[in-house]
């Protein structure tokens, strides 16, 4: 039975999962998501059909939502998805199966593998670092679990068992008012998204205008003025990271703003080790400029 892998990542996790999927799953296309964004509708032959996303606020994010809409699952019998997250409970199924609903579908499978976080550098808390020692023991883990995925897939099997908990504790101010966090959860994860494309990232001193932001930026908004990166107030992001993970001298940083306390200047950075800038460019091949 054939199958088709569409992938989005930025900060390589995603994509590592896919190749990894693909090589235990011989055969299998994988397919960027960002490739297809002049698409309408997409179609696809594949009997058996799975995304690969990162989660972001426990949710999918907007680019890929936006995609499945214009998916054409005719030829599907399988649904499959799997989500890439830093530590925060992933409540991204629920939505997509709204989206699939529409046309009488909804995910045969879906699963949850805890990874390295991109996003990390932002936070004070020294212990949400990535570390050698965490990001090997995080890929181990994973390893383990996509075995088990490859299995569940490769058998068709029904597996829909959300993971709500929360790998990465919460500070302990805010334990008191979990219960009362929890219940407003379904009230806050949209309004969290519209924070997905609204990081304010600059260039500091350490840049030395090589330019791979610009190029890397999957959403080809960065532009260099005089040398440096520049990023257009009002330009579509699509919150990914990738310029930010990937600059070689970290020099790319995130304005703290009243409702986000930045502390980039002082952390370091993370991506996949097995995935190169130019893995994440390629996502691109074949849309128009």
């Amino acid at each position: 039975m054939s199958t088709e892998i569409y992938y989005f990542s930025g900060t390589g996790n995603s994509l590592h999962v896919a190749r990894e999927l693909q090589r235990r799953m011989p055969g299998t296309r994988l397919t960027p998501i960002v490739s297809l964004l002049d698409v309408e509708p997409v179609k696809t032959s594949a009997e058996a059909v799975g995304f690969v996303f990162p989660q972001y606020a426990s949710m999918a994010p907007k680019i890929f939502e936006n995609f499945i809409k214009r998916l054409d699952l005719d030829s599907a019998k399988y649904v499959f998805a799997v989500a890439t997250r830093g530590g925060t409970g992933c409540r991204a199924f629920g939505e997509i199966d709204k989206i699939l609903e529409k046309r009488g579908r909804r995910l045969d499978s879906f699963f949850v593998i805890t990874m390295p976080s991109g996003s990390a550098a932002i936070l004070k808390d020294p212990e949400a670092q990535m570390t050698p020692e965490k990001i090997a023991s995080l890929e181990s883990e994973a390893q383990r679990r996509l075995d088990s995925i490859q299995r569940i897939i490769v058998d068709r099997e029904t597996h829909r068992e959300e993971d709500l908990s929360n790998v990465t504790p919460p500070p302990s101010f805010m334990v008191p008012f979990l219960p009362i966090i929890n219940l407003l959860v379904p009230v806050l994860l949209p309004i969290g998204k519209l924070a997905e494309s609204k990081f304010d990232f600059y260039a500091d001193s350490k840049c030395n205008g090589c330019g791979l932001c610009e190029t890397i930026c999957l959403a080809r908004k960065i532009e260099l003025v005089d040398g440096k990166p520049v990023w257009p107030k009002g330009a579509a992001c699509y919150g990914c990271f990738a310029c930010f993970n990937y600059c070689p001298e970290q020099s790319i940083q995130i304005r703290s703003k009243w409702y986000l306390k930045s502390y980039t200047e002082r952390n370091g950075r993370y991506h996949h080790p097995s995935i190169t800038a130019h893995d994440i460019i390629e996502q691109k091949a074949g849309r128009p400029e």
